[in-house]
């Protein structure tokens, strides 16, 4: 008999069964037609001869690719690597490649990007970039039925499913971690409010100076953007007031980054001198001197739950599929630099079930 190698074809198979090729092909596909013991007879004669699926002829047959792409505003920070993880674990268990491309903040590029996309794809995934207001490109993509879901940065009136942050509740919970620290004065440094966590993350900043009575200036409030030399411009801009802020709420970890390097040159001591809570959860800002307060880990889980909901809908052959939004919650992990002192800080007594890990980390969950 003829030894197996990658070129068997299901011709040959059913040439040694002395079958025909339709029933090898319904045999593999566990076909009702085709009784167990020929089911049995065949995988049996395709594992003996190593017989390997044609992928591209399945693909054209199926009109799948099995193959999900992912569009990210950067692939060098901390987030989007974890939320790519994510995204390649559960495409690879269950059998997706995945295509992955970036726009550096560009619309241009994005929409560049999903057209390319488009055709190659069973499903896409997508993070907007800073620059993208207009979204006839997103639009596209469902009148031509492809699974769309947006993680972070979501578009509006763009049917799709949604894994986001609860971005101003977590706002709300750093601000007010500023403020029971004893700043009185936060800036906020943040992108432009076309951006759906830019909005939320103002609605939790405000939420919480209401909350605790102080009275919102808006000089505080800068949208320059998300990058380290936005957040350079927007930290330069609030310190160059005449009433400087005491703390800086920075919303991105660029930001945060720009801060303490400003920071740095300005000689101002972060903590003691200048409160600074960034919403990132990038591992670099514990290793800072003074590490920087920030939030958990949850990268990774996004972009699973993002990967998931792309894949049931391409394997929904329904297709009618009702879009869903998760919401994740986060933890404050509070260090050094918003602690007015650098001995523990009383306030920590005041919030519930407080884990304390190190001497430069408090967990509350």
């Amino acid at each position: 008999m003829k030894k197996s190698n990658t070129s068997t074809t299901i011709y040959v198979i059913a040439e040694a069964l002395k079958v025909s090729a339709s029933t090898v092909s319904r045999a593999l596909r566990d076909h009702p037609d085709i009784s167990a013991e020929m089911t049995d007879r065949v995988k049996k004669m395709a594992k003996k001869l190593n017989y390997k699926p044609n992928a591209i002829a399945q693909s054209l047959k199926e009109r799948k690719t099995k193959v999900i792409g992912v569009i990210l505003p950067d692939m060098m920070h901390h987030f989007s690597m974890s939320v790519l993880n994510g995204i390649e674990e559960v495409a690879f268990r269950k059998g997706y490649h995945v295509m992955v491309a970036k726009t550096n903040e560009s619309y241009q590029r994005e929409v560049m990007n999903v057209e390319a996309m488009a055709g190659q794809v069973d499903g896409l995934l997508v993070c907007l970039s800073q620059e993208t207001k207009k979204y006839d490109h997103l639009k596209a993509l469902k009148q031509q039925e492809i699974p769309l879901v947006f993680f972070e940065r979501t578009a509006e009136k763009v049917a799709g499913h949604r894994v986001v942050m609860n971005d101003e509740s977590i706002a709300f919970t750093l601000t007010e971690h500023l403020i029971k620290s004893g700043y009185q004065r936060i800036a906020l440094l943040t992108g432009g409010e076309h951006l759906n966590i830019c909005r939320e993350r103002l609605k939790g900043y405000h939420s919480a100076l209401t909350r605790y009575g102080i009275k919102a200036d808006e000089a505080l409030i800068t949208h320059t953007g998300l990058s380290f030399q936005e957040g350079r411009i927007g930290f330069q801009k609030v310190m160059s007031m005449p009433s400087k802020p005491d703390a800086v709420f920075a919303t991105s970890e660029q930001i945060a980054l720009a801060v303490c390097s400003e920071a740095k040159k300005m000689g101002l001591q972060l903590g003691s001198q200048l409160g600074l809570v960034a919403f990132s959860s990038d591992p670099l800002l514990a290793l800072l001197a003074p590490p920087v307060t920030g939030l958990g880990q949850k990268g990774f889980e996004m972009g699973s739950m993002a990967a998931q909901l792309c894949i049931n809908e391409i394997e929904n052959e329904t297709k009618n599929v009702k879009s869903r939004t998760e919401t994740l919650s986060n933890e404050l992990i509070i260090r050094k630099s918003s602690l007015q002192s650098q001995e523990e800080h009383p306030l920590v007594n005041s919030y519930i079930n407080v884990k304390m890990s190190d001497e430069s980390l408090v967990y509350i969950y």
